[in-house]
């Protein structure tokens, strides 16, 4: 009896501690399904490259981490975003077309550029020589006269057009001459952006450029391949290129707009709920991005001052001599950019000039 009763303790035990065994890796199995489940919940289902040229802590750079984290968020984790500054991904024309071979995603950059890059004439437009007269006339020819017209462009280019954003004013900023008139450009080779219409512009001044990479400029000016360039405040300190200048001139020759846009196949791939959140508020974002470029011109400009620069504001009588030469380039890219977009413009500039008369 005594082995039976023994032998009968032995049996529980050993199946108590099997039963125990057993549980423990019942359990921990479970863990690690679950883990893997969640795991798998927690991998985004899109990953968006977002390219720019935009260095970082610009406003252009704070606008697209807002625009990340407002995505990354309302998407519950199901997108996520990739934020590439500062042309690490090449200059603005190589990422345009990185965009259209499917490379990546979402691309913010000038309108120059897509008109280069994805070769759609008609974006040069838009950056025609004295082709505006202030930051209103602007905002309401971009958003209310040309808005859709530029979306369907884009549309039947590949790309999905989200909305406009804001490089600025293009100013001269050079070395060793202040320019005041042609006549002074003319004694200094100039760097132009990667831009027919840029290139014109020179052209018709009579001024010797030459059309370079965003991220070559500051070793151009260094080297003394070329004594200056046309470019925006904002864009010519967070380059870096107010380094490589003695003189700024403000001379608001050519309003250069940005652009935010995605491929049009990556976007129409996504759900429809995606979509939305990919977009946002178009004029919440618009609203905002151009207000954050605005708002730092007069501390850079103070900025430049404080580094020895000098700055001087054109007159309107000096002013209108560059204007008198670069009219012309309208005519000379109206095949270009399309007779009836251009008489668009022009009418649309002429319903806000009647508009801000009353």
């Amino acid at each position: 009896m005594l082995y039976k009763k023994c032998s009968l303790q032995s049996f529980i035990m050993r199946n108590s501690v099997f039963c125990l065994l057993f549980a423990v890796t019942f359990v921990l199995s479970l863990g690690q399904i679950f883990s893997e489940k969640a795991a798998a919940q927690e991998k985004p289902e899109f990953i968006v490259k977002f390219a720019t040229i935009a260095p970082d802590n610009t406003p252009w750079s704070n606008h697209l981490k807002k625009m990340k984290e407002r995505i990354q968020k309302e998407s519950n984790g199901r997108i996520k975003v990739n934020v590439y500054l500062g042309g690490a991904l090449g200059g603005e024309v190589e990422m345009v077309r990185s965009l259209r071979r499917g490379r990546v995603q979402c691309y913010g950059g000038t309108a120059a550029s897509v008109a280069e890059g994805a070769g759609i004439p008609e974006f040069q437009l838009l950056e025609l020589p004295c082709m505006f007269e202030s930051l209103e006339e602007v905002d309401y020819i971009l958003d209310k006269v040309v808005y859709e017209d530029f979306r369907k462009i884009l549309r039947k280019k590949g790309f999905y057009m989200a909305y406009w954003h804001e490089n600025g004013w293009r100013n001269f900023a050079t070395k060793g001459v202040q320019v005041h008139t042609p006549e002074d450009l003319r004694k200094l080779k100039m760097r132009s952006q990667e831009s027919k219409v840029h290139l014109a512009m020179y052209k018709a001044l009579g001024v010797q450029a030459e059309s370079i990479a965003g991220p070559e400029v500051l070793g151009a000016l260094q080297t003394g391949m070329v004594d200056g360039f046309d470019g925006s405040i904002l864009y010519a300190s967070a380059a870096g290129w107010y380094e490589g200048i003695d003189h700024f001139t403000i001379s608001q020759i050519i309003y250069q707009p940005g652009v935010i846009m995605y491929s049009l196949e990556f976007f129409e791939s996504m759900p429809k709920d995606l979509q939305k959140i990919l977009i946002g508020n178009p004029e919440e974002e618009m609203a905002w991005g151009r207000a954050s470029v605005r708002a730092m011109d007069e501390p850079l400009l103070q900025n430049f001052k404080d580094e020895g620069i000098t700055v001087y504001t054109l007159t309107p009588e000096e002013k209108a001599v560059f204007r008198k030469l670069l009219l012309p380039v309208h005519k000379d890219f109206e095949k270009e950019v399309g007779k009836e977009l251009l008489e668009k413009v022009y009418a649309g500039k002429k319903a806000f000039a009647k508009m801000k008369s009353k």
